[in-house]
């Protein structure tokens, strides 16, 4: 009889226990594969920029269920309009502070340029020189890659505007968040807008030299603001004050670290992340993509 008795109060612990975690409210967080924002595949998954930031906060958030979903650029704009959807770590893009509520600023985003073959560096300039997207649009023998999904900044768009249409610029429309570099190595195209980040990734994962150039451009701010959000809504606002609670200094600090792993240590970043992060004050070198 006893042990009758133990069984079922076993049985209705567990029933209990899986009915709480029905019962709890999921949160759908938005990731997406963008080295070294989320990697999810190969021997770093897990490792990237986003994944540490999206799990310090779900670790935090017992209260809620969480799922996971890797979208491209078009799925994530659908997506984050609806009811319980956030985004760990991401750009405040135009317009979204309409459909998003938005966390402090949680990280700097180093600013996105270019990059080309090493073998091309003579027809762009030589390593830590800052381009001029305008001057290198003016020559019909290199060819640009865009993603249309992707936002870089207010002036890159209005300027590529000018050129839909010309024969130097590849628009792509698929929802992509980054090219692969098999199109350099292909010269399908002599360059597109990255991380530099993503060809540091690629010779690490292929433990070989890094063959690709990146360049800072004009046109591009040096430092994005980043920040945690989610869909405006009454869901969305109340994670939102729960997740403004968890957010800490010594949390960013550690993700300064993860940013300092992928790009390595930049006294210049690092002075600035503590300005605008840290002690949340403007700072001229700091925008958000559109402005």
């Amino acid at each position: 009889m006893r042990f009758i008795i133990s069984c079922l109060l076993v049985a209705l612990a567990f029933f209990s226990a899986a009915a709480f975690a029905q019962e709890k409210p999921t949160i759908r967080w938005l990731t997406w594969e963008q080295t070294p924002n989320f990697l999810t595949k190969g021997p770093f998954v897990g490792q990237g920029l986003g994944d540490s930031f999206n799990k310090g906060l779900q670790d935090k958030l017992p209260q809620y269920n969480h799922e996971n979903i890797i979208s491209n650029a078009r799925r994530y704009n659908l997506l984050i309009r609806e009811e319980n959807v956030c985004v760990a770590w991401a750009w405040i893009v135009p317009g979204s502070k309409d459909y998003r509520v938005h966390s402090r600023a949680v990280s700097l985003g180093p600013g996105t340029g270019i990059l080309t073959l090493k073998s091309k560096q003579h027809l762009f300039g030589k390593p830590g020189n800052t381009l001029s997207l305008a001057k290198l649009l003016t020559k019909p023998n290199l060819t640009l890659g865009y993603l249309e999904e992707m936002s870089y900044s207010k002036k890159v768009n209005e300027l590529l505007e000018q050129y839909r249409g010309k024969e130097n610029i590849y628009f792509s429309s698929r929802g992509e968040v980054e090219f692969n570099l098999a199109m350099l190595d292909r010269n399908r195209l002599d360059y597109f807008f990255a991380y530099s980040a993503q060809s540091i990734y690629d010779a690490e994962l292929k433990e070989l030299p890094n063959k690709y150039q990146f360049y800072n451009i004009e046109e591009i701010p040096m430092y994005s603001s980043l920040h945690s959000h989610c869909s405006k809504t009454p869901f969305g606002k109340k994670v939102m004050a729960n997740i403004n609670k968890i957010i800490t200094n010594e949390m960013l600090m550690k993700q300064l670290a993860t940013v300092e792993r992928w790009y390595g240590k930049n006294k210049k970043y690092r002075e600035v992340f503590l300005d605008y992060v840290i002690n949340q004050k403007p700072n001229k070198f700091v925008t958000n993509p559109g402005q």
